[in-house]
């Protein structure tokens, strides 16, 4: 379709209006003699819009005539046309040549890399494990072999089960299925022990077989042998088993931070600056070079790339700075305003740090601690789950 568009519009393409009683044999006609018909707009049974081909117009008023159909022109397009109207400004109609030059060799590359389904998976790893391959912005399209990128990375990395790239105008997609972790199952007849799978303190042990290394209330690090699958027997010795059991343990995730009462708070003006940079590869157009009025200020980047059609990137990015003008006030909390602040802001850090709203059993406790001048918070999350987890003895 992309190739299709951008033919018409070096072609040149006119926009008519059909209107007749017969207009479903006007398009069977035209379909019949491979004449192209798009953005068909059809209000009713008497009255058709189409854009069509310049040079299919002639034999489009043919079939018109033939199938009793009136026919005008709304509007023409494309480059035939413009270059016709600017034909006296002729520095005007060659930059326009130059530009449609460059469109067309734009068509060659990829300019634009989309990474669906990752999750864990950064997409800036991905994007740098493709490129190892060939696979980045600025190659040619004919020197990709897709299949053979995809091969490579499924048989590198074990945590792709499958990834699939598939090119769209200069625009190529990759989709990513990440590998589901499975955890090994060890057959009870094998021995193994159980051992902490991360850093806690056993607060519940139920031992069902072999022999428990710790008790209630043992502070263990990840790797530490909880049951050891080891019966031990007063008159037969010891036998190695298959070790079994419960092992609930307590983590605990703390952070803690000071503020004062009294703070400086950043305020928006609502004045804002907003500066722009042209960006082809290492080419840069800076279009706004002087430096910020504001004495104090936030800035906000963000990158635009141009296209022309849903995959049909060029090779030119546009990026924004946006300087938001902020002005600092003093601003007073009383003991409650601030608790409420510093905890908030500790909950959030947690979160981001541990995912703390992933765990279904959790306590939370706040300890306050009042100062002169402010307040010193700890914020304390204690998770209570399964630690245990079945090793295979060798």
């Amino acid at each position: 379709m992309i190739f299709k568009l951008i033919y018409m519009f070096f072609s040149g393409y006119v926009t008519i209006v059909i209107e007749g009683f017969f207009i479903e044999r006007f398009i069977n006609i035209c379909r019949n003699n491979n004449i192209i018909l798009l953005d068909i707009e059809k209000a009713n049974s008497t009255y058709l819009k189409v854009k069509i081909l310049k040079s299919d117009f002639k034999d489009i008023r043919h079939i018109a005539k033939k199938t009793k159909c009136k026919i005008k022109i709304q509007k023409k397009n494309g480059l035939p046309f413009f270059i016709n109207k600017y034909r006296k400004r002729k520095i005007f109609a060659i930059a326009i040549l130059v530009i449609a030059i460059f469109i067309f060799v734009s068509t060659k590359f990829i300019w634009n890399i989309q990474i669906d389904g990752n999750e864990k998976i950064t997409e800036e790893e991905i994007i740098s494990m493709i490129s190892e391959f060939g696979l980045s912005t600025g190659v040619l399209k004919k020197d990709l072999d897709v299949d053979k990128i995809s091969n490579s990375i499924r048989l590198e990395r074990d945590d792709i089960s499958w990834i699939g790239i598939s090119i769209k105008g200069t625009s190529a997609i990759i989709t990513v299925k990440e590998a589901i972790e499975v955890p090994e199952v060890i057959d009870k007849n094998e021995i193994c022990n159980i051992v902490a799978n991360k850093d806690a303190i056993v607060s519940k042990l139920v031992v069902h077989n072999g022999t428990a290394r710790v008790i209630v209330g043992d502070e263990v690090k990840k790797g530490d042998i909880l049951v050891e699958g080891v019966m031990e027997g007063e008159h037969l010795g010891n036998r190695l088993v298959h070790a079994d059991a419960n092992v609930t343990g307590l983590i605990y995730f703390e952070k803690e931070k000071k503020e004062e009462f009294v703070q400086n708070r950043k305020i928006e003006t609502g004045n804002m600056e907003i500066k722009r940079e042209i960006c082809m590869n290492n080419f840069k157009i800076n279009l706004n070079k002087k430096l910020s009025n504001f004495e104090n200020y936030d800035t906000i980047y963000s990158n635009h790339k141009i296209k022309l059609f849903s995959n049909f990137y060029l090779p030119i990015e546009v990026k924004k700075t946006t300087n938001v003008e902020i002005k600092n006030e003093l601003v007073e909390y009383t003991e409650e305003e601030l608790k409420e602040k510093i905890e908030k802001e500790l909950e959030e850090e947690l979160e981001k740090e541990y995912n703390i709203s992933n765990y279904e059993n959790k306590t939370k406790n706040v300890e306050v601690n009042l100062e002169q001048d402010g307040i010193v918070l700890k914020l304390i999350y204690e998770i209570k789950e399964e630690i245990g987890e079945k090793i295979k003895v060798n």
